[in-house]
């Protein structure tokens, strides 16, 4: 059946709003949902160009595996897209002709908690081995500014850890020393000094050791990456919230991207020329929970890192009756801001990075977002707790 055909037979499903599964099937799980988003990684735009024209404007929010059966025949690499609350979904298949929409998926047939649905965004922490970000594992290192002291955590040890000679902090690149290891029940830590402990004043000027998460590298990893001068909030500032009267076309995009859902708050996070980046917290419904981080290019809503969070009805809750843990431990239902520590030029594929703190109750996360497409893909996350 030409695509053609198969696009108007989905629309007319979609409008009939069929009760029956078109796609006959069972979801994969963990290890293979990972390995088929891996596969289908490099087509996202193409699906959510796809998904949107389909679901008027409306952008997937979720991938799954799918071993499907289709006229008789199983097909082992299908890749389901749904919408948060799995309404609307589409089901693709690699052909000889590339990537195609070969029918929906209801999904009637299977319990809702058996399904092993993943962020579409996390289509992209499964990346090759070789991407060079990826290859050259960039280390979070917290600062004892008065000591000349940099200290990382890592859940296992790594084989260059003593042999990594860079320190990159915002635009500033300086050169390290390997100080020490130790381990605990944390995991394996690892101390640095920088080489000149006169740069500290330069390098971290205007900035305490809260404020600061400096990325430990080794020298080649500069081959292709170049940190960016940008501006960032510092606590303590006025905070910036993004003017709809200045900013009106974005707050159309955004309106249109997220279906008019409506925003509670917006923060200016940091600007580096033409762009800018936002934080956009959405108001709650029952189950699930979103907040963005936005990049804005010369007006324009250019991508999106969008951070959903399920809500469990059964879920711990405070006394006042809201959600004890949503995307962090004890958030008490409040998104933790993220902070900027570097913006980098990835030549190895020209690509945006996006270098990222998250502070909450009991632990930082730290985690690296890539534009890709209309998307900020999550490629490296780790965290770190206090109590440790």
């Amino acid at each position: 059946m030409k695509k053609t055909m198969v696009f108007l037979l989905l629309v007319l499903g979609a409008l009939a709003q069929a009760q029956a599964s078109v796609i006959d099937g069972q979801f994969y799980f963990d290890e293979e949902t990972a390995y088929i988003g891996r596969i289908y990684y490099n087509c996202l735009q193409q699906m959510q160009e796809e998904y949107s024209e389909m679901y008027r404007g409306r952008l997937p929010e979720k991938f799954c595996a799918l071993k499907a059966k289709v006229d008789g025949t199983i097909l082992d690499d299908c890749l389901c897209v749904s919408d948060c609350d799995e309404t609307m979904q589409l089901v693709y298949k690699h052909t000889s002709r590339g990537v195609e929409v070969i029918g929906t998926y209801m999904g009637m047939a299977v319990k809702q908690d058996r399904i092993d649905w993943q962020p579409i965004y996390k289509m992209g922490e499964w990346i090759s081995p070789d991407d060079m970000t990826v290859r050259y594992h960039p280390m979070w290192a917290t600062p004892i500014q008065t000591k000349n002291l940099f200290r990382t955590c890592c859940d296992h040890p790594m084989k260059d850890a003593t042999t990594r000679d860079r320190m990159i902090f915002k635009p500033h690149v300086n050169p390290i020393k390997y100080n020490r290891t130790w381990q605990d029940m944390a995991g394996t830590h690892y101390e640095y000094k920088l080489t000149d402990p006169t740069i500290i004043k330069k390098m971290f000027r205007g900035y305490n050791d809260s404020q600061i998460t400096a990325i430990v590298v080794n020298h080649k990893f500069l081959d292709t990456h170049t940190p960016l001068q940008y501006s960032r909030w510092l606590y303590g500032e006025p905070e910036i919230t993004l003017s709809r009267t200045e900013n009106s076309y974005v707050w159309e995009q955004i309106n249109k991207r997220y279906h008019n859902r409506r925003v509670t708050s917006t923060k200016w996070l940091a600007t580096m020329g033409e762009m800018s980046v936002w934080l956009v917290v959405f108001e709650q419904y029952d189950t699930n929970a979103l907040a963005s981080i936005i990049v804005v290019k010369e007006g324009e809503l250019e991508s999106a890192f969008d951070d959903y969070a399920m809500i469990t009805p059964e879920g711990e809750r405070t006394e006042d009756g809201k959600p004890m843990h949503v995307w962090m431990v004890a958030d008490y239902g409040v998104y933790c801001e993220p902070e900027i520590m570097a913006i980098m030029h990835n030549t190895w594929n020209n690509s945006l990075e996006f270098y990222i703190r998250q502070g909450g109750n009991e632990c930082q996360r730290y985690y690296i977002l890539r534009e890709h497409a209309s998307w900020l893909i999550k490629i490296s996350e780790s965290s770190e707790s206090f109590d440790e």
